[in-house]
Protein backbone atom coordinates (compact mmCIF):
# COMPACT_ATOMS: atom_id res chain seq x y z
CA UNK A 1 0.00 0.00 0.00
CA UNK A 2 1.04 3.06 -0.83
CA UNK A 3 2.38 5.90 1.58
CA UNK A 4 -0.63 8.41 0.37
CA UNK A 5 -3.18 5.73 0.53
CA UNK A 6 -2.07 4.06 3.81
CA UNK A 7 -2.50 7.79 5.37
CA UNK A 8 -5.58 8.36 3.58
CA UNK A 9 -6.90 5.09 5.29
CA UNK A 10 -5.86 6.15 8.32
CA UNK A 11 -7.46 9.54 8.35
CA UNK A 12 -10.82 7.97 7.12
CA UNK A 13 -10.94 5.25 10.08
CA UNK A 14 -9.52 7.49 12.61
CA UNK A 15 -11.86 10.25 11.32
CA UNK A 16 -15.12 8.24 11.59
CA UNK A 17 -14.53 6.65 14.56
CA UNK A 18 -13.99 10.51 16.05
CA UNK A 19 -16.98 11.33 14.33
CA UNK A 20 -19.65 8.52 15.30
CA UNK A 21 -18.24 8.72 18.94
CA UNK A 22 -19.25 12.61 19.10
CA UNK A 23 -22.37 11.43 17.63
CA UNK A 24 -23.09 8.80 20.02
CA UNK A 25 -22.29 11.49 22.65
CA UNK A 26 -25.74 13.36 21.93
CA UNK A 27 -27.76 10.43 22.88
CA UNK A 28 -25.80 8.01 24.83
CA UNK A 29 -23.24 10.24 26.91
CA UNK A 30 -21.93 7.43 29.18
CA UNK A 31 -21.50 4.77 25.96
CA UNK A 32 -19.64 7.56 23.96
CA UNK A 33 -17.78 8.29 27.19
CA UNK A 34 -16.80 4.49 27.74
CA UNK A 35 -15.82 4.38 23.98
CA UNK A 36 -13.62 7.78 24.21
CA UNK A 37 -12.40 6.11 27.39
CA UNK A 38 -11.08 3.23 25.86
CA UNK A 39 -7.02 4.00 24.50
CA UNK A 40 -9.02 4.38 20.76
CA UNK A 41 -6.32 6.62 19.66
CA UNK A 42 -3.12 4.54 21.10
CA UNK A 43 -5.21 1.31 19.93
CA UNK A 44 -5.23 2.46 16.40
CA UNK A 45 -1.66 4.33 16.39
CA UNK A 46 -0.43 0.65 17.73
CA UNK A 47 -2.13 -1.09 14.31
CA UNK A 48 -1.10 2.09 12.27
CA UNK A 49 2.82 1.79 13.50
CA UNK A 50 2.63 -2.08 13.46
CA UNK A 51 1.38 -2.09 9.63
CA UNK A 52 4.23 0.31 8.90
CA UNK A 53 7.27 -0.78 11.09
CA UNK A 54 6.48 -4.34 12.65
CA UNK A 55 8.89 -3.13 15.21
CA UNK A 56 7.99 -4.48 18.69
CA UNK A 57 10.44 -2.57 20.46
CA UNK A 58 9.12 0.10 19.76
CA UNK A 59 5.70 -0.61 19.94
CA UNK A 60 6.96 -1.41 23.36
CA UNK A 61 8.37 1.75 24.07
CA UNK A 62 5.40 3.55 22.86
CA UNK A 63 3.14 2.02 24.80
CA UNK A 64 5.15 2.49 28.00
CA UNK A 65 5.33 6.18 26.96
CA UNK A 66 1.70 6.89 26.39
CA UNK A 67 1.12 4.79 30.37
CA UNK A 68 3.36 7.52 31.68
CA UNK A 69 1.66 10.11 29.65
CA UNK A 70 -1.85 9.38 30.41
CA UNK A 71 -1.51 10.26 34.58
CA UNK A 72 -0.67 13.64 33.67
CA UNK A 73 -3.64 14.37 31.71
CA UNK A 74 -5.92 13.12 34.42
CA UNK A 75 -5.10 16.68 35.66
CA UNK A 76 -7.08 17.91 32.25
CA UNK A 77 -9.94 15.80 32.82
CA UNK A 78 -10.28 16.58 36.93
CA UNK A 79 -10.19 20.54 36.03
CA UNK A 80 -12.49 19.90 32.77
CA UNK A 81 -15.22 18.52 34.95
CA UNK A 82 -14.93 21.20 37.59
CA UNK A 83 -14.65 24.14 35.37
CA UNK A 84 -17.49 22.55 33.47
CA UNK A 85 -19.85 22.29 36.97
CA UNK A 86 -19.20 25.61 37.38
CA UNK A 87 -20.49 26.71 34.44
CA UNK A 88 -17.45 28.99 33.08
CA UNK A 89 -17.44 29.58 29.41
CA UNK A 90 -16.55 26.54 27.33
CA UNK A 91 -13.22 28.19 25.90
CA UNK A 92 -12.29 29.15 29.58
CA UNK A 93 -12.81 26.08 30.85
CA UNK A 94 -10.89 24.30 28.00
CA UNK A 95 -7.58 26.38 28.37
CA UNK A 96 -7.53 26.65 32.42
CA UNK A 97 -8.07 22.55 31.91
CA UNK A 98 -5.49 22.73 29.55
CA UNK A 99 -3.12 24.82 31.69
CA UNK A 100 -3.35 22.50 34.19
CA UNK A 101 -2.26 19.50 31.92
CA UNK A 102 0.56 21.49 30.94
CA UNK A 103 1.07 21.85 34.89
CA UNK A 104 0.91 18.17 35.23
CA UNK A 105 3.40 17.51 32.24
CA UNK A 106 5.94 20.29 33.83
CA UNK A 107 5.86 18.16 37.31
CA UNK A 108 6.02 14.87 35.84
CA UNK A 109 9.13 16.07 34.07
CA UNK A 110 10.91 17.72 37.06
CA UNK A 111 10.79 14.46 38.49
CA UNK A 112 11.51 12.54 36.11
CA UNK A 113 9.02 10.35 35.17
CA UNK A 114 8.10 11.04 31.62
CA UNK A 115 10.75 10.03 29.35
Amino acid sequence: MGQNLLFITKVIISGIIIASVSSLAKIYPKWAALLTALPLTTFLSLIWIYIETKDLALLSTYTRDVFFWVLPSLLFFAAAIFLFRTKLPFILSMGLSTIALFVGVVIFEKLHLLK
